[in-house]
């Protein structure tokens, strides 16, 4: 009985589907690390799945009305209206990828074993293209003209010189998340400026930058969002930075475990080494980001995973169609993978970036 390439394409579909066996080792990758897949793009992390449509939204309250007033018993009322809330827009983005097999090749390679090892390493390569892609994206210099990759951390974390909120408009926009930052002030990233990697600059003004980007309300009520999460957040440095972070946390006395502020007013320790070596900052990791070492101003990026998200669209998150006959080839057949996505911080302010 001959094989058609129907029976080709139903047979990569369900070996694919059923994961099949098989062991190889990878070195093609070009990156040690990856932030996307592992932080951002986890239910641990801060995936967010949305429903349809081709904008995704989400509202901020922008003001809250200044103050309550003081008053004599038989003082006339004032009355204060306010629009207090905006919505920030961001748009969908296409991501796609495809892999194909011949028929010759199949056909070559009938058994078991040998059909797994081309079946497995072509699919694993899509997948880390996919990653490699993302990773590039979410560290790119953001361009208003670019309307295909999303935005990512540089577009929502903004550097700015002076300590405060003045992580303000990315290079070339007017607004961020379609929000107006003359009428949504507070929509800003914690910034400051170090010189040196040491504890009595850069530390101290991570330290002050953690106290800064902690929102608590006075009370919770179902449906509003707003406080800051310790427990998700991590920070991204490039090796130049990190490696400095570890000899500071190596020279520590150890009975202070590494730890070069055992006194911080607050939950949490400051760096220190963690029992595999790692350096820690208030007991979050502190995260070799690879994508950051050309980045000359040394920046170190505190994220809170609680407002920044890579959301996928639902029916088109990580999407592998079934195998079909190439038009114009009919001894290929290949599988498409479309993935609907965007990165989105709901709450700047949450966030700190220093830099030089």
């Amino acid at each position: 009985m001959s094989v058609t390439i129907d029976d080709i394409a139903d047979m990569l579909t369900a070996t694919i589907a059923n994961q099949p066996r098989g062991k190889f080792t990878d070195i093609s990758s070009e990156y040690n690390q990856f932030i996307v897949m592992p932080f951002l793009f986890t239910k641990a992390g801060g995936l967010v799945m949305k429903k349809g449509g081709v904008n995704i939204e989400e509202t901020l309250m922008i003001e809250h009305g200044g103050r309550s007033r003081w008053v004599g018993e038989l003082d006339e009322d004032t009355y204060l209206f306010l629009d207090h809330l905006k919505k920030m827009q961001v748009k969908f983005v296409l991501l796609t990828d495809n892999m194909i097999f011949t028929r010759g090749e199949m056909l070559a390679n009938r058994g078991k074993e040998r059909i797994n090892n081309i079946i497995k390493p072509r699919r694993h390569a899509l997948f880390l293209r996919v990653a490699h892609t993302m990773e590039d994206a979410f560290f790119a210099v953001p361009d208003q003209s670019d309307e295909l990759t999303p935005w990512g951390l540089k577009y929502w974390l903004v550097k700015n010189d002076t300590a405060g909120f003045n992580g303000g408009l990315p290079a070339g926009f007017s607004k961020v998340g379609n929000i107006d930052l003359t009428q949504a002030p507070t929509f800003k990233n914690y910034t400051a400026q170090y010189t040196a990697v040491t504890k009595p600059d850069l530390i101290t003004k991570m330290k002050r930058g953690f106290r800064k980007v902690q929102w608590k309300m006075p009370h919770k009520m179902s449906g509003v969002d707003g406080d800051t999460s310790n427990d998700k957040r991590f920070y991204m440095v490039n090796e130049d930075v990190l490696e400095n972070l570890e000899d500071i946390g190596e020279g520590q006395n150890e009975n202070l475990g590494k730890d070069v502020s055992s006194v911080t007013g607050g939950r949490g320790m400051g760096i220190r080494m963690d029992g595999e070596g790692d350096v820690l900052f208030k007991k979050r990791p502190i995260v070799w980001a690879q994508q950051l070492d050309s980045d000359t101003s040394d920046p170190v990026y505190g994220v809170d995973l609680n407002t920044f998200h890579a959301i996928g669209r639902q029916g088109e998150n990580m999407r592998l169609d079934k195998f079909k006959e190439v038009p114009g080839q009919h001894r290929v057949v290949a599988a498409h993978l479309d993935h609907q996505m965007q990165f989105i911080n709901t709450n700047r302010r949450a966030n700190f970036v220093i830099s030089k």
